[in-house]
């Protein structure tokens, strides 16, 4: 058999890890081949150097050659396969335009977008001489990588593919190139669990797909060594960690800084109903169902056409969400402002000290936009209205209207929560994906963060270039140091945002 893994940087020392790990494991069997490219400089920008910097780069491309090839496994560097690429054809007025480009089978401008997005939180960036200029520049490399990748491709005739993740420009295109050529794909993640690190392994799907992600859940629900009752505990559990605080899949914990029972005025004479929105960002620029099921274009449109057409009867308490706090666009700002044009609207700020969860239990129902408390407000006897795509999209554990009017009809209509076994399956599952974890068997990617002369970076043990992780890692900070001054960079990343 032959594989062909693409990572692009040895700057992610743990995402390079895993992918390396399994790069290992199979070119432990001799019948095996096993190629591993990397950017090669073929993308004069990526996450970890974006704003361009040749010496980082160069850098980058070095040490990840270097790594590749100490475990004996064929590097590959994609700048050996570029070919004459142009953008000539490439129209674009707009991020929603950028958004739709797709070059030989490849989202190309859907994966811009997603690493933009999450690198600034911008998700209409102004197409004026800079941004254009910037999104060109994008454009151009992605055309080259996705030629590249081809070539590569069609001299190994690889029977699979192997990436990370999936979702950015330095990786969407393993996985689309897999789907246009009919070749199996594999995208890796890493997870650390007590101090453990292991291995995700998505078969042909991305990790953010939804029906892929309850495909996933159920196996996870078959496979726990636990009889049926530890197993809803165990799913229970998730829902009490959030509600009280405390650790339970989240990067944070949003509710730390608010008061318990701290809440607005409630007219009982009214049907109050709390909207809880997300962060719009986060799937913004995903794709798939996370596009598709979109009941509004955007979570102000809907929020605008509920406080427009329901009932005179019907108040909204619109709790915005605290990762959005500190978010100067529109997409927020506007939200803040709600109150001051309606009168059935309270909005409580994403730095309110109010409880989320106290406003859950005071109100008669909940509309949501894919936020987890949608279906938490199920869990905790409150109806549940979706208003968009959501990860429980499919448990039937929240009223999805199809229409307009049945939404109206849904904000006044007598509802009782939604409660079915999915509904512990998903905390179950958010707590514990243990059946799927594949361990790290041939190298040591536990990540130990250090600081020299104002330096920060980690050192990794299969990260030895120079007999030293420490100098390996020393030597990736520095570069990653030059990757924001202008004197070695070619690029200013577009902050401003369409009028």
């Amino acid at each position: 058999m032959k594989y062909l893994f693409y990572f692009y940087t040895s700057f992610n020392q743990k995402f390079l890890g895993s992918l390396l790990d399994e790069a290992i494991t199979l070119a432990k069997d001799k019948t095996n081949d096993v190629y591993f490219a990397y950017c090669g400089g073929v993308n004069s920008m990526c996450v970890f150097n974006p704003k361009g910097s040749k010496l980082t780069c160069r850098v980058c491309g070095y040490c990840t050659k270097k790594i590749i090839e100490k475990y004996e496994i064929k590097a590959i560097s994609l700048s050996n396969y570029c070919t004459k690429s142009s953008i000539n054809g490439i129209k674009y007025n707009n991020a929603e335009d950028l958004r739709k480009v797709n070059y030989r089978g490849v989202n190309i401008g859907l994966s811009i977008m997603s690493t933009f997005i999450s690198s600034t939180r911008n998700m209409s960036p102004l197409m004026d001489n800079h941004g254009r200029s910037y999104f060109d520049a994008h454009l151009s490399q992605n055309v080259r990588f996705v030629d590249a990748l081809y070539n590569v491709i069609k001299e190994i005739k690889p029977d699979y593919l192997y990436g990370y993740n999936g979702r950015y420009e330095d990786s969407r295109p393993i996985f689309d190139i897999s789907r246009e050529l009919n070749i199996d794909c594999r995208l890796v993640e890493d997870v650390k669990v007590n101090g453990i690190s292991y291995k995700l392994v998505y078969d042909n799907h991305l990790p953010h797909d939804i029906k892929y992600f309850v495909e996933r859940r159920d196996f996870c629900w078959k496979h726990y060594s636990l009889d049926e009752e530890s197993k809803i505990q165990l799913g229970k559990d998730f829902y009490y960690k959030r509600r009280h605080g405390e650790p339970s899949g989240d990067v944070k914990i949003y509710i730390k800084d608010q008061r318990e029972g701290y809440i607005p005025e409630f007219d009982k004479d009214k049907i109050n109903i709390a909207i809880m929105n997300s962060s719009e960002d986060e799937y913004a620029a995903v794709g798939g169902d996370w596009d598709k099921l979109k009941f509004f274009k955007t979570q102000y449109e809907g929020i605008i056409f509920l406080l427009e057409n329901a009932p005179s009867n019907v108040h909204f308490y619109l709790r915005i969400h605290p990762n959005l706090s500190q978010i100067k666009y529109r997409y927020h700002t506007d939200l803040l402002k709600l109150s001051d044009k309606y009168s059935n609207i309270t909005v409580i700020p994403g730095t309110s000290e109010m409880s989320t969860y106290t406003i859950m239990e005071q109100v008669d129902k909940v509309v949501g936009f894919g936020s987890t408390m949608g279906i938490e407000s199920s869990f905790w006897g409150k109806p549940s209205i979706l208003l968009g795509p959501a990860t429980y999209y499919y448990d039937d554990l929240a009223y999805i209207p199809q229409t307009k009017e049945e939404l109206l009809s849904l904000l006044t209509a007598e509802l009782t929560p939604k409660v079915n076994d999915n509904l512990y399956k998903f905390g179950a599952y958010t707590l514990d994906k243990s059946p799927l974890y594949k361990s790290v068997d041939n190298i040591d990617i536990t990540l130990e963060k250090k600081k020299f002369l104002g330096i920060s970076f980690h050192t990794t043990p299969f990260m030895s270039i120079w007999g030293n992780p420490y100098i390996t890692g020393l030597s990736i900070g520095i570069a990653r140091k030059l990757t924001d001054n202008s004197l070695f960079t070619r690029y200013t990343i577009p902050l401003a945002e369409e009028e």
